[in-house]
């Protein structure tokens, strides 16, 4: 069987459960032939009704912190998926993200390979060529991929390399040391694949095979090509106007987006948005709207 996987700690006054509910609407009503998400949740988390609706399983887990993770950006349960993915094949998403049309065929393409890590593209489809948010990843000359969007098959070759990262996630000092020459390199868990890539010598297993497939769109400011944004900037809706359309198409600065949307900004799925999600996955019609959300 094959599915999306993601998690959800709430964390830093954010609530990424609710993310993850709205992703769930979105690809049950994209996708036509995988439209499975499940969700990891720390154990007690309250979950209402529809959300167990929405997703296919809601895996709970202990809330315990490995010591050098941020408590405002849980992503250290991600080293744990391989254990934790009810699927024989999973993509692995963020909760922050949107699907928009159907990338039903990319899973036999994927298929091709045990593991297959995403790329990432502005919001007009041009791939990334200078993230200044992987500077320290750039000088390791690790492959610039990412786990916003990663494949990966039940197997040795994915047990192997999620193991490599739980191990560096156990250890992160000396991990960073080891591999970026100082210690002080923040934890994170695209960092955690990376080079846990590297240590299994699966780097080139995880290029896909097909150009562009995986692909999504990574919205932080800082990324699109813009002029005179700081490097660290996130806050993509100071540079460029956005509208859902009565069919809950996005379209932003013009360009009507296609590919999975990696939002970032945590104020994006507004009540009025998630209301229309529900409204189009429960009564089987998308609510009409006319204004920008």
């Amino acid at each position: 069987m094959r599915g999306y996987l993601t998690h959800a700690f709430n964390s830093g006054g954010t609530n990424y459960l609710r993310m993850a509910y709205c992703l769930a609407l979105s690809i049950k009503r994209t996708q036509s032939a995988v439209n499975r998400l499940s969700v990891v949740v720390p154990a007690g988390q309250p979950l209402p009704d529809a959300y167990r609706e929405a997703f296919d399983h809601v895996i709970t887990v202990s809330d315990e912190r490995p010591p050098h993770v941020d408590p405002a950006w849980r992503v250290d349960t991600f080293t744990r998926f391989y254990d934790l993915t009810p699927y024989a094949q999973t993509v692995t998403l963020d909760a922050d993200m949107l699907f928009f049309d159907d990338v039903s065929s990319w899973w036999d393409d994927l298929a091709a390979r045990d593991i297959v890590g995403g790329t990432a593209v502005t919001f007009r489809g041009e791939p990334i060529q200078d993230n200044p948010l992987r500077t320290d990843l750039y000088a390791a000359g690790l492959p610039d991929l990412h786990n916003g969007f990663l494949y990966f098959r039940a197997g040795a070759k994915a047990e192997t390399l999620f193991a490599a990262m739980q191990r560096n996630q156990q250890d992160w000092v000396q991990a960073a040391t080891r591999h970026f020459g100082r210690p002080d390199v923040p934890f994170s868990s695209d960092c955690a694949f990376l080079i846990a890539l590297r240590d299994t010598g699966l780097e080139d297993e995880a290029v896909s095979v097909v150009p562009g497939c995986p692909r999504f769109v990574h919205m932080k400011a800082c990324l699109q090509g813009w002029p005179h944004v700081p490097p660290t900037a996130r806050e993509w809706r100071d540079y460029v106007d956005h509208s859902f359309d009565d069919e809950l198409r996005l379209t932003i600065g013009g360009v009507r987006i296609t590919d999975p949307f990696h939002y970032h900004v945590r104020d994006f799925v507004t009540d009025d948005l998630l209301a229309a999600y529900e409204s189009a996955a429960y009564d089987a019609r998308p609510r009409r709207r006319t204004a920008t959300w």
